[in-house]
């Protein structure tokens, strides 16, 4: 057993080890070879950068990944392994396909299993990050947290027609994971039998995809898609231009030739490639390709596709003013100018209705509100919000009784920046993930984060990772979601208090406004005109 104690800095409950942590066991041994991690702070065991596939590299390129046979064994699992190629200046390599695993201990007792997948628009990111650390959940769950690293923008997502699935080899990355875990989580005290897949932006639109993804039958139990669903799915015309002009930055006429570039000079060709994009994160993705993808995961998902799965899924409450950080003029961006910018936000809007119904319906429940306000709320609609509730009305028919909307309102402070955030993307995942301020103090600042909300949030998690349902005791009720009330869990704080409550079909008249519209990457879709 594990006492829980109150951490002195960031008041984040937090398992402290016990007198018999020296003789928690810290090697696994696998069919792939013996493993030795090392005891966290946490009191749990980390096992890191542990090999799920061979280096996609050479004339593995853009292909579905393969299996690794076996380790160089006894393996020692001390250290992350390297991120995959990105425009950020980290250590990384197209020899990334690494995964790891945190544990309370690597023994026979089967514990619940959480599959972390992170986000970062399909380009950017990684699990070294200490935001994504599973110390934290495995601790207070006693659960074993999985994490993994999957191949990113044009070496994940470049879709060629002469080479089968190299659209969505980055999914087909995470796929394989699971099917690691499948095989191997055992050995690490996890129960491959109930396995919840969970991540956030680009991560919370891959659990969604693999929902929705032919052949992934057994590799997950349930799913929670945060700030992410299937909107961004890409139609093969789109991604085969962005493919086309991925060959022609890289000075190449077909994608064989690729195989002869250097890393170095693949990089070199896709940051060119998103250096002309006003908007990465629409560039990369899955693709519905007839093969991997027959149609676009939430149209399998309403037709039955993970119909045994319970979901989880949500938002924050003002996603998109998140990137006002990085481009100014977004503070008070005129609507008008989003579609032009963003011409997928335009081809959102309902037939027979215009740019200016859009801010007449906004305005209306924001009196007074200047221009970028009104932006920001229909664009959070329109990527996030939308996207969100047409996951759960699509899964609702096959599990009325697991799934689950929340939102998230608790505003950091982003102390870096002179503009007021408010619940912008991704301001959740200090709380749910339990890693508190100090593992984004650009976002959360120096002060502790409210203790009584992390609580919430991490309890919710653990819950429905075990059970399929997110209520526990320190939660107000939190019901199914059904179409009548729309229940909603809506997560804030008030100082170190929280207020966390359910209200039914929030802001009910924007959602109505958008009824028309799938949000399922057909509609609304990218082009290549957009390009």
């Amino acid at each position: 057993m594990r006492a829980i104690c109150l951490a002195s800095i960031g008041l984040v409950l937090a398992a402290c080890s016990s007198d018999n942590t020296a003789d928690t066991p810290t090697s696994a041994r696998t069919s792939l070879g013996v493993a030795n991690g090392v005891m966290t702070d946490e009191g749990v065991v980390e096992f890191l950068g542990l090999r799920f596939a061979e280096p996609p590299v050479g004339e593995l390129r853009f292909r579905p990944p393969v299996p690794i046979a076996r380790w160089d064994s006894p393996v020692d699992a001390s250290e992350f392994g390297p991120a995959c190629v990105q425009p950020d200046d980290l250590e990384q390599s197209e020899d990334c396909l690494t995964l790891n695993v945190w544990t309370p201990a690597a023994d026979d007792q089967k514990r619940p299993v959480m599959v972390w997948v992170h986000g970062g628009g399909w380009v950017y990111e990684t699990t070294r990050y200490a935001l994504y650390r599973g110390a934290h959940l495995a601790a207070r769950g006693d659960v074993v947290v999985v994490s993994m690293e999957y191949r990113l923008g044009a070496f994940g997502f470049s879709h060629f027609e002469d080479i089968p699935g190299s659209g969505n080899a980055g999914i087909l990355d995470q796929k394989l994971a699971l099917e690691w875990v499948q095989e191997h989580i055992e050995a690490f005290g996890g129960d491959p039998d109930n396995v919840t897949i969970f991540g956030e932006s680009a991560g919370g639109m891959s659990v969604t995809a693999l929902m929705g993804m032919p052949g992934t039958e057994g590799l997950f139990h349930k799913v929670i898609a945060q700030s992410g669903a299937g909107s961004t799915a890409r139609e093969p015309v789109y991604a085969s231009a962005v493919a086309d002009q991925f060959l022609e930055a890289a000075g190449v006429s077909g994608p064989e030739e690729l195989v002869e570039l250097t890393t170095d000079q693949l990089s070199d060709a896709q940051n060119e490639l998103l250096s002309t994009a006003f908007v990465t994160d629409l560039m990369f993705g899955p693709v519905v390709d007839g093969d991997i993808f027959p149609e676009p995961p939430i149209q399998a998902i309403a037709d039955g596709a993970a119909a045994e799965i319970p979901l989880l899924t949500g938002t924050t409450r003002d996603e998109t003013r998140a990137w006002i950080r990085f481009v100014d003029v977004l503070a008070n961006v005129e609507f008008e100018a989003v579609t032009a910018l963003v011409p997928t936000v335009g081809r959102a809007i309902p037939d027979g209705r215009t740019e200016q119904d859009v801010v007449d319906r906004y305005q209306a429940g924001r009196p007074g509100a200047e221009p970028g306000v009104i932006s920001h709320a229909a664009g959070t609609d329109v990527f996030f919000r939308m996207p969100a509730i047409r996951l759960v009305e699509a899964h609702l028919p096959h599990q009325p009784n697991n799934t689950f909307l929340y939102r998230f309102d608790w505003p950091p402070p982003v102390p870096e920046s002179p503009y007021d955030l408010g619940a912008m993307h991704a301001s959740e995942l200090g709380f749910m993930l339990g890693g508190g301020s100090e593992s984004w103090p650009q976002t959360y600042g120096s002060d502790p984060l409210p203790g009584e909300l992390v609580g919430q949030m991490m309890d919710a998690w653990l819950s429905f990772a075990e059970t399929g349902n997110p209520n526990h005791p320190d939660l107000p009720e939190w019901p199914a979601y059904e179409l009548d009330a729309r229940a909603t869990m809506l997560f804030d704080a008030v100082g170190d208090d929280a207020i966390s409550a359910v209200d039914n079909d929030p802001d009910g008249s924007e959602r109505q406004f958008w009824d028309t519209v799938p949000f399922d990457g057909t509609r609304p879709t990218a082009k290549p005109e957009d390009l």
